[in-house]
């Protein structure tokens, strides 16, 4: 059992009972926004520099709250008060009160600003863990998981990609968890599937996707029913109902939904890592 899952009762790991609301999509609880807060309170206070008589920011951290202050919430720099504790309040009452999307878009700033510390970036990143949302924080971007079981595919093939130097295979994964997050169902699956025709086509060059998977069978290093059930997988993506590789011209009736680019970003996910173990 994963350790994010422990703290789910018999009837909730069986499907009997709803799950926690955290691992839900489009919701973020409490919990996670306490963490968020806390994470840059921490931040702040560690580095706050103390005069005589106020504190204030200075060098990297008074960039990134004037930053936050002009281009983040679109205020003019003549406003900008270069005071912590003013800071710190108005983002504990921002972080509590804000959409979740509007949430996620306060943690990339901090995320993937220059000035800001390793360990408050880390700290935003395990925040996500803590809470067990339905969503990590990976390359300052804010990517969608669904449940943890998703998410540790996911993560792990981002990580085997990363190890076995297929870069595109792990760009696509990131690409795919981002358009699930913005709610673009068609583009993750596609995106999904890409990061396997990326690993395939690592490990036999020159070919496309089938017959890459034709040429790895061949070599013993695809099992043939792995190869079949991918197979219907693609053929399920290339199919014109679906809108993923073709036009849906059907109807949005017929269009994928969430449920369906959930799956193939796990199901892809865990292709990607096996492609990776047998062929490293």
């Amino acid at each position: 059992m994963s350790d994010e899952s422990e703290g789910l009762n018999y009837s909730q790991r069986n499907g009997l009972l709803p799950i926690p609301e955290q691992l839900k999509l489009e919701q973020v609880s409490s919990e996670f926004r306490r963490l968020i807060h806390y994470a840059l309170d921490q931040e702040i206070h560690r580095v706050a520099r103390h005069g005589a008589m106020s504190a204030h920011f200075d060098r990297e951290w008074h960039r990134v709250a004037q930053d936050l202050h002009v281009r983040f919430f679109g205020k003019p720099i003549s406003s900008f008060e270069n005071n912590p504790s003013k800071l710190n309040r108005e983002l504990e009452h921002s972080i509590a009160k804000v959409r979740y999307d509007e949430l996620f878009n306060i943690i990339e700033f901090f995320a993937k600003h220059r000035g800001c510390t390793e360990q408050v970036k880390t700290d935003l990143a395990q925040a996500f863990v803590d809470a067990r949302t339905a969503y990590r924080l990976k390359d300052g971007l804010v990517i969608a998981v669904g449940t943890n079981e998703q998410a540790q595919a996911l993560l792990r093939a981002i990580d085997d990609a990363e190890g076995s130097n297929n870069l595109g295979a792990r760009q696509h994964l990131i690409d795919a968890g981002k358009k699930l997050a913005d709610a673009d169902w068609v583009g993750s699956v596609r995106e999904s599937i890409h990061a396997v025709e990326a690993a395939a086509i690592s490990f036999a060059p020159g070919e496309t996707l089938g017959p890459a998977l034709t040429e790895l069978e061949r070599r013993g290093k695809l099992h043939g029913g792995l190869k079949k059930a991918f197979g219907a997988l693609y053929g399920y993506t290339s199919d014109k109902k679906t809108g993923v590789r073709h036009a849906n011209v059907y109807g949005e009736d017929e269009a994928v939904d969430e449920t369906d680019a959930l799956f193939m970003l796990g199901a892809c996910a865990s292709f990607v890592s096996y492609l990776i173990a047998r062929n490293t």
